[in-house]
């Protein structure tokens, strides 16, 4: 007998330190901004309203820390589809502020990176603005990185001949234009927001990857007079992918170490991505030939299939294997689509099995 059914996997744990990991992140990203503001702005002013960011993204971080859904879920054998769907909204609505909160302080970076130009500029000595040489050389100096300082020494060389007959102030404001458009353009600000969620995920290849699309498209963009909207749609989308793929890998690593323990082998090459159907395949045997397969979706569903049993002998096999779950803090839906299907020969897979194993033991 074979039993097939599907349910959907609640790993609220992973979920929400993934959300916590995002947070913190941020947070650690608007205090090196704050220290910027300190050394640009005397009166406070930029200050004083990314700390009003903060304060209420802090806020956030403490509602999220108080939430009782991963109590209530570990309580209880199965989660009912209305509780699964109520944490997935609440995660939405978390994603969705946290991605409104990176948008304002990206555009905000954009207003720090301009008057730190200004203030550069401003740091100089008048009397360089009579030498474009000198000029250019007590720039490069201002920059410690290379990239900056080799675009300093390109717009001077390219410029040479319209700046030489430039006075001191229109000199002045054509280097400050060009500095502006160089460190504070909109597609200087696309980078940095792309490279933030790269640096974010950079423990995990996998999570890497799983946004190069969503970054890809975002950077693509020709039309950025919306710059915070854009901003934002694109950390609400590359987050939920990133979350998906960091949740769905969780997921595939504690169904393998249950599917183990309850005394079915998997080995490596038993353990498939399917990146065009964006699936996880899991193949599990046991030595008197009952099998286990799990198809793992990125939305958190999955479906298994235990074949190869008498009767529903199959069904203390997976109770076994959901209460493991349970253990890894890992709990599931209620089984829906459960399908019985007549029994196929035990004995052939039995036989390829033990082949499997004497072939193995042999080359040891």
């Amino acid at each position: 007998m074979s039993m097939t059914a599907e349910e959907i996997l609640v790993n609220c744990e992973k979920q929400f330190n993934f959300i916590k990991k995002d947070i913190d992140f941020l947070i650690k990203y608007i205090n090196q901004l704050i220290d910027e503001c300190k050394q640009i702005d005397s009166s406070g002013y930029f200050k004083k309203q990314i700390e009003q960011i903060l304060e209420e993204l802090t806020k956030e971080q403490m509602d999220l820390a108080k939430n009782t859904y991963e109590r209530e879920v570990s309580s209880n054998t199965h989660v009912a589809i209305e509780t699964y769907n109520e944490i997935q909204r609440y995660a939405e609505r978390k994603r969705e502020v946290i991605a409104d909160f990176k948008a304002k302080v990206f555009c905000f970076k954009k207003d720090v990176l301009e008057k730190e130009q200004e203030n550069l500029l401003k740091a100089l000595d008048k009397n360089v603005f009579e030498d474009i040489e000198n000029l250019k050389n007590s720039l490069i100096a201002k920059y410690s990185n290379s990239e900056d300082k080799l675009y300093i020494k390109r717009l001077f060389e390219q410029n040479q001949h319209t700046l030489i007959n430039k006075k001191d102030n229109e000199l002045y404001d054509f280097v400050l234009q060009n500095l502006k458009k160089y460190k504070a353009s909109n597609s200087s600000i696309v980078k940095e927001v792309v490279s933030s969620s790269i640096d974010l995920y950079k423990d995990d290849q996998d999570i890497v990857n799983s946004i190069k699309q969503d970054a890809k498209e975002f950077m693509s963009l020709i039309n950025l007079i919306n710059l915070q909207g854009n901003i934002k749609d694109y950390f609400l989308k590359s987050s939920k992918t990133a979350e998906q793929e960091a949740v769905r890998k969780d997921n595939v690593i504690k169904i393998v170490k249950a599917i183990r323990e309850v005394g079915y082998i998997v080995n490596e090459d038993n353990i498939r991505k399917l990146a065009e159907k964006n699936l996880v395949l899991i193949h599990g045997e046991k030595l008197s030939g009952e099998t286990a397969d799990f198809a793992v979706r990125l939305d958190g569903s999955f479906v298994y299939n235990w074949e190869g049993f008498e009767d529903h002998k199959h069904d203390v096999d997976a109770q076994n294997f959901l209460n493991k779950l349970k253990e890894f803090n890992l709990h599931s839906s209620d089984e829906f689509k459960k399908q019985y299907r007549e029994p196929k020969y035990i004995a052939k897979n039995k036989k390829i099995i033990k082949d499997k194993n004497t072939n193995s033991n042999s080359s040891k």
